[in-house]
């Protein structure tokens, strides 16, 4: 007469949780370098859509149009509402005012920090890359003088994030084709 299984005993249980346990370890693990990964990756992305924004906005405006990094965790897109092109410098003679932030409404100001904790700008922080009615960048070292515009400059952000090999945004030279 053949035995009938009654289910599974104590010992057989208790293997099978540990090894889901160790299975659920390992895959948090996996998970975690993943979205550190998908973090950075994410935060590179808005940081070159918004430079492409304020590179649009000059362009469609024709008021130049500046990106100025505040800190390692935050930059604001600004445009002048006048300027001199006189001698070949683009000299601000109106005001500098916060672009409106298509996304959220009111100025155009990011703080990586809320939404990527641990990303951070570096090599650029305290400068500016302006945009002229072209869409030609111009790399400003400090976001107040005049800056040239018969000089269009090559400018870079890098993205950082623990443990992932740095991301670099390029703003190309005359057409300021913007990648990374």
């Amino acid at each position: 007469m053949p035995m009938k299984s009654r289910g599974f005993s104590t010992i057989e249980l208790v293997i099978i949780m540990i090894l889901l346990g160790i299975l659920a370890v390992v895959a948090a693990t996996q998970l975690g370098k993943y979205y550190g990964g998908i973090k950075h990756e994410n935060a590179t992305m808005k940081i070159a859509s918004d430079i492409r924004y304020a590179q649009n906005r000059a362009t469609t405006t024709q008021q130049r149009s500046r990106v100025s990094f505040t800190s390692a965790t935050a930059y604001e897109v600004w445009y002048c509402t006048a300027y001199d092109s006189a001698a070949g410098v683009c000299n601000c003679t109106g005001t500098w005012e916060y672009a409106r932030d298509p996304s959220k409404g009111g100025d155009f100001q990011v703080d990586l920090s809320s939404d990527f904790s641990g990303v951070t700008i570096a090599t650029i922080v305290g400068h500016c890359t302006e945009f002229d009615s072209l869409g030609r960048p111009y790399y400003n070292a400090n976001c107040s003088t005049a800056t040239s515009c018969n000089s269009s400059t090559l400018s870079t952000v890098t993205v950082q994030y623990s443990g992932e090999a740095p991301k670099t945004i390029t703003v190309a030279t005359q057409t300021g084709m913007v990648s990374y």
